[in-house]
């Protein structure tokens, strides 16, 4: 047979009384409201990272198809994201493959590009190819005057044709404070430097802009 301080004892450790309950409840509230921002911080800073690994990985991927397939490839920068173009080698009619690379992983545009190496700001970029405008079908579309791409030479090596290769120590400063493309991200200070070198390589670099 229990005792009655027994009892009492069992009774003390059943459970949380509800002033526990509510305390615990209000730091848990209150340490969301401190890693929440850090949180969100984070992912923010990840959506122009990923969006500068799509642009860098489609110039890898064309510098390398053109160096192991000894055919040129074109990366063609619109305003939502990239193409790679296979151009015509032998009966190969060439033409884009796959579609466009988007710089935004949702439909939500929260990204943007500005191509200083074109003298392009965000709002500048062209929303489709030449060839689209023209109202050609998509198996004759091709990387054509007016539009903006890189060309990739046999040797690996780029050709920036029209546009311009920005001298990396503005990028390799700290902050760095210029590169070929400038990645943003709407309503955040944070932005991200892609450089572009002409041997095709392709590296990028976050930075915090300072407020007006």
């Amino acid at each position: 047979m229990f005792s009655p301080s027994a009892k009492h004892a069992d009774q003390r450790n059943g459970g949380f009384t509800l002033v526990e309950m509510i305390v615990t409840i209000g730091i848990i509230i209150m340490a969301a409201g401190f890693i929440a921002p850090a949180v969100t911080k984070i992912f923010q800073d990840r959506r122009i990272e990923n969006a500068a690994s799509v642009i860098i990985t489609a110039i890898n991927e064309a510098r390398n198809s053109t160096v192991t397939k000894k055919q040129k490839h074109s990366v063609v920068f619109l305003k939502k994201g990239v193409r790679i173009y296979r151009h015509p080698k032998g009966e190969d009619q060439g033409g884009f493959e796959g579609g466009l690379r988007s710089v935004n992983a949702t439909d939500v545009e929260l990204i943007s590009y500005s191509m200083p190496c074109a003298r392009m700001e965000a709002e500048d970029l062209p929303e489709q190819l030449v060839a689209q405008d023209e109202g050609l079908s998509a198996d004759d579309w091709k990387p054509m005057r007016g539009d903006l791409f890189l060309d990739l030479n046999y040797d690996g090596t780029i050709d920036f044709g029209a546009l311009t290769d920005i001298p990396s120590y503005k990028f390799d400063a700290d902050p760095p404070y210029g590169g070929d493309l400038v990645i943003s991200q709407r309503g955040d200070l944070r932005v991200c430097f892609v450089d572009i070198k002409a041997t095709g390589r392709a590296g990028s670099k976050s930075a915090e802009l300072e407020a007006d």
